[in-house]
């Protein structure tokens, strides 16, 4: 069954059991998705049945939305309240210029270093590995962009985060490089993903609608990230199997369609001519 989905993925919930879900109920055994959510948060996914998994990367999977809760006054070693708290202190009280001020300073290009409890590699080991053993290793930092953030008061000693951020980026990470400016420790508390690029949580079906059979219909073009512009053949055949292309563009890679299915991902070679890099039929 190739399908696209926009999945609400529950609290409490690894992405990889959702994927597994929406596996089971359509009786597909190929899936995939775009990005993984920690299973203590809910949100967004999209996910990729059938042929559509050949997609993954070219699917749009930046500016990610995200709506967070947090507080003041401990750090964990996770970053989050589900974690082990390390360290303890009486937060502050802060007015909505300084909370805003210190936003303002986070838009843009930065850097930041992955926290231990996460699925990035370092020698061929996820870091969440090695820090259920105890350890802890230097990790290089890596750039994010930040395109929106806004914080404000939700309760006592209560928070809410508003981001829009880049793909790779740690919402509990930015919490507590948030909180380091303000001379605070801080543990995120609940997080929703909202959106990713023009898709929203709005759109998405839970997975007792997927049972149903009460879900919409998503078509490939709706999930193409921009940067792979669509172009329409008038002959497949070569396509088919795999040969050069010769197209009037200079875009370095396209996808290739004909009668509006996408057939393969393209990329310039030498003057017009394009190079089979994936059949996605």
């Amino acid at each position: 069954m190739n399908k696209i989905l926009l999945i609400n993925k529950p609290e409490g919930m690894t992405s990889f059991a959702a994927v597994s879900r929406c596996r089971r109920i359509l009786s597909e055994k190929k899936a995939g998705h775009t990005g993984t959510l920690d299973s203590n948060a809910s949100g967004l996914m999209i996910v990729l049945l059938g042929k559509y998994t050949k997609l993954l990367p070219y699917c749009i999977c930046d500016h990610k939305h995200y709506v967070a809760q947090f507080s003041f006054g401990m750090r964990s070693d996770t970053g989050d309240i589900w974690g082990n708290i390390l360290q303890q202190k009486t937060p502050g009280v802060h007015t909505e210029e300084e909370l805003k001020k210190i936003s303002v300073s986070f838009l843009g290009e930065s850097e930041q270093i992955p926290p231990m409890y996460s699925a990035v590699k370092v020698q061929g080991k996820k870091l969440y590995e090695l820090a259920r053993k105890g350890k802890e290793v230097d990790r290089k930092p890596r750039k994010i962009r930040v395109s929106s953030l806004k914080v404000y008061p939700a309760g006592d000693n209560l928070y809410t985060m508003d981001a829009v951020v880049s793909s790779g980026t740690y919402i509990r990470t930015l919490i507590e490089d948030y909180a380091a400016k303000l001379s605070e420790f801080a543990v995120m508390t609940s997080l929703v993903r909202t959106g990713i690029e023009h898709m929203t949580l709005a759109q998405a079906a839970d997975l007792e609608q997927l049972e149903r059979g009460d879900y919409p219909e998503i078509s490939p073009e709706e999930i193409i990230d921009p940067r792979y512009p669509l172009i329409e053949i008038t002959d497949p055949v070569p396509v088919y199997h795999g040969k050069p292309v010769s197209l009037e563009t200079d875009e370095d890679i396209v996808l290739l369609t004909y009668e509006g299915e996408i057939l393969a991902a393209y990329e310039h070679q030498n003057d017009q001519e394009y190079h089979c890099l994936r059949g996605l039929w």
